[in-house]
């Protein structure tokens, strides 16, 4: 039997650990139910499944995480934000940036970024750059969560020949 890449295995165990009350109003959800959020730039996607004040999703103080998407040939300029964060790859190709290295990524590969540290993603392939994202507050610093989010430079314009997610697009992800 193949093992869970250790990200999805330490994901899995946040959940699992959570306190009684932080699963109380569900304990399934089928991401397929919940729509896309889409970026002011149009060019990222994501589903918030556990945390989060979204809605429509499991309650967990501490954590939060879902499905990330950037779309074909765009780029998510650099930002950073209070909270640490780690992304696994399902699926796509890529640059992602992480102060100042810059790593080929695809499925399979796990990033790691510190809370503070500027970070973004370039989507060098024709399919969807497909993710899981993880957040969570160390030591149990849940402002992390809800910190300010702050773009260090400017949006990339947009590719004419990327057509920019459709705000209301709730086809399903497949994972696999």
């Amino acid at each position: 039997m193949r093992r869970l890449p250790s990200i999805i295995r330490y994901m899995l165990l946040a959940c699992i650990t959570l306190p009684p009350s932080a699963t109380a109003n569900q304990s399934l959800i089928q991401s397929e139910d919940l729509p896309w959020k889409v970026n002011a730039f149009a060019v990222a996607r994501w589903k918030t499944l556990v945390g989060g004040n979204e809605g429509g999703q499991i309650d967990a103080a501490d954590v939060q995480f879902g499905l990330w998407e950037l779309a074909p040939h765009s780029t998510y300029h650099g930002h950073r934000h209070p909270a640490p964060e780690i992304y696994h790859v399902l699926a796509g190709q890529g640059l992602w940036t992480i102060g100042d290295t810059t790593h080929t990524v695809g499925p399979g590969s796990t990033l790691y970024t510190r809370s503070g540290v500027v970070h973004k993603m370039v989507n060098t392939g024709d399919l969807p750059l497909r993710t899981i994202w993880f957040w969570w507050a160390p030591d149990g610093r849940r402002e992390v969560l809800t910190g300010a989010y702050e773009f260090t430079e400017s949006a990339p314009e947009p590719t004419p020949d990327v057509p920019p997610w459709p705000v209301a697009d709730e086809a399903p992800v497949k994972l696999y």
